[in-house]
């Protein structure tokens, strides 16, 4: 009987003072990292200690505990949740009348064991990578234009934040405008699907699925993590895999975090905030 082994996972916070809006789980074979997106409202919306938190950790709940038996089918998975979500939004948040962007969203990867076949499921651009019992690596994720939008944003504040640190002071100050109006169209026709108080986003889910031939590993990250490839290039998708396996989880967040504190203001690798939560698992499966 295939099967899930979780042998390593790391979460860190973007900064101290501040909640990690990440979340990961593991349940009934199935395993997923989600990444709350930054909150864009003056005053909260949900309670807790921030709304991009708020819908993480509520959507891995509602994940795990929906998870066992489906592995197989992974958007069953994602509706039950988000109509959990929608459930929960409603009932719990702190004042009626909001604007459209305040609703809280985060991105998810995941992935499920069945007899013989790795399932995967993503929305947004957390990610997944896959190296196969003969060396192959099979990538799943948002595809670049989804971060080459998020990239241009980047520059476009730190041309106008003038010598601001990193983070959400500036974000607010410079390019929240553009922030908000991108998402207005999130699980519209016009713009992206994301995890959240929204049933409608299981019909959108990315899947794939990879047939087993023996052991394989298993790297699931937010983008955060990720940006040790996509952002600051110190890996490709098979060193970083096989870092992961011969360094751990650990100390690889160590190097992340070397990376992004000797440029905290964005002058090499142009970025929103000096760090972003960044979450990792990486998971065995046998076949």
């Amino acid at each position: 009987m295939s099967r899930l082994t979780v042998l390593d996972s790391l979460s860190l916070p973007g900064r101290a003072d501040k909640p990690n809006e990440d979340a990961m789980g593991m349940a009934g074979q199935v395993a997923f990292v989600l990444d709350g997106a930054t909150g864009l409202g003056d005053t909260p919306l949900m309670p807790g200690p921030s709304d991009a938190a708020w819908v993480a950790q509520t959507a891995a709940e509602a994940l795990a505990r929906n998870a066992p038996g489906f592995a197989g089918d992974l958007d069953t998975i994602v509706y039950r949740a988000a109509k959990h979500i929608e459930t929960e939004f409603a009932e719990k948040r702190v004042r009626a009348d909001f604007a459209r962007y305040e609703i809280p969203w985060a991105t998810l990867a995941m992935c499920g064991v069945t007899a013989g076949i790795l399932n995967v499921a993503f929305l947004g651009d957390s990610r997944l990578i896959a190296r196969d019992a003969e060396g192959n690596l099979h990538h799943f994720g948002a595809p670049l234009k989804y971060r080459q939008s998020e990239q241009r944003l980047a520059q476009a504040m730190r041309a106008r934040a003038k010598g601001q640190v990193l983070g959400i002071e500036s974000i607010r100050s410079t390019v929240l405008p553009e922030l908000r109006a991108a998402r207005e169209r999130v699980n519209t026709p016009e713009g992206y699907w994301l995890m959240g108080p929204d049933a409608r986003s299981a019909a959108h889910v990315s899947k794939a699925e990879l047939r087993l031939s023996g052991s394989i590993m298993v790297l699931l990250m937010t983008d955060g993590f990720y940006a040790l490839i996509e952002d600051y290039k110190r890996y490709t998708d098979a060193t970083l895999i096989a870092a992961a396996v011969a360094k751990g989880l650990r100390a690889l967040g160590d190097e992340l975090r070397e990376i992004e504190s000797d440029d905290p203001f964005g002058e090499r690798y142009p970025r929103m905030k000096q760090s972003d939560d960044a979450t990792a698992m990486l998971v065995r499966v046998d076949a």
